[in-house]
């Protein structure tokens, strides 16, 4: 009797032990995935603070080219390669701070129309459709992330007066989201921008090798391709927080001016140190 007691009592033990180690294990999932969130939303109020600041930043040149008399001379004069001289001038200029490493600069006319863009030569195409803030630019300057024929920017406007204080046009300052991607990049976090593909974007790539889903990967170039794989799997319709594995994602809606979703921002984070190193040397992760 004392033997079958001991042994039923040795099995209850083991049974026990087997729970607690099961709700052990699960419990420090759990709480990881807590924190890892808690991250997140950290990351995500970081995020928003700089685009916030990089608006500022592209506000402020907006401003202070408006104000140069160059470029009023030549949209003044309708002097197209004098502007492009002078917007090469200031590029070359600000492409010394990381910040506008990549900066273009666009000048339109009274009626909303390209007069010239410092990237291609494609000028006099008619802007009315889908340019939102051009049409508020006589208020003012203002900036924010919109949608063009060139892709998605931070963009800041601010209009060109003539000495009469008469309205000649806009300049546009464009800044693109490599700066952002190289701050998270110093803390092992990546970022991911994804414009949504539409037959109504102003915006149209034949590139099929920057499609994620429904999704153009606006950031490509200086993006880490190595988590496309896990990437392509997420329901962008569904959870904020995505895990797989050590693979953490959390997803930030990306908003226009006018308050439209264009499309996400999606920060990354893999939890396990060794998969972050193997991930900056360009080995695919499987």
């Amino acid at each position: 009797m004392n033997k079958k007691l001991a042994i039923t009592f040795s099995a209850a033990g083991l049974i026990l032990l087997v729970f607690l180690i099961f709700y052990w294990t699960e419990y420090t999932k759990e709480l990881e995935t807590e924190n890892i969130k808690k991250f997140f939303d950290f990351q995500t109020k970081i995020l928003n603070k700089n685009i916030e600041e990089e608006k500022l930043s592209a506000m402020t040149v907006a401003v202070l080219l408006s104000e140069n008399e160059n470029i009023k001379t030549c949209l003044l004069q309708h002097d197209r390669e004098g502007c492009l001289r002078a917007l090469n001038n200031f590029t070359n200029i600000l492409q010394n701070v990381s910040i506008y490493k990549n900066v273009k600069f666009h000048i339109h006319t009274a009626d909303m129309k390209s007069f010239v863009r410092s990237w291609i030569p494609m000028h006099d195409d008619n802007l009315l459709g889908f340019r939102y803030m051009l049409k508020e630019v006589k208020k003012g300057v203002l900036a924010d992330i919109e949608v063009g024929r060139g892709g998605v920017f931070i963009r800041a406007v601010a209009p060109i007066l003539s000495s009469e204080n008469s309205f000649l046009g806009s300049i546009e300052v464009l800044l693109d989201f490599e700066h952002l991607s190289d701050f998270f990049k110093e803390q092992g976090i990546d970022l991911f921008v994804l414009l949504k593909k539409g037959y109504d974007s102003p915006y149209q790539s034949k590139d099929n090798e920057n499609m994620i889903n429904d999704f153009y990967l606006i950031n490509k170039d200086y993006a880490n391709l190595n988590i496309l794989p896990i990437l392509k799997t997420i329901n962008f319709k569904g959870e904020q927080f995505h895990k797989f594995n050590t693979h953490n994602f959390a997803i930030e809606p990306m908003n226009d001016t006018m308050g439209n979703k264009i499309g996400y921002f999606v920060i990354y984070f893999n939890s396990d140190q060794k998969e972050r190193n193997l991930s900056k040397l360009n080995i695919w992760l499987k």
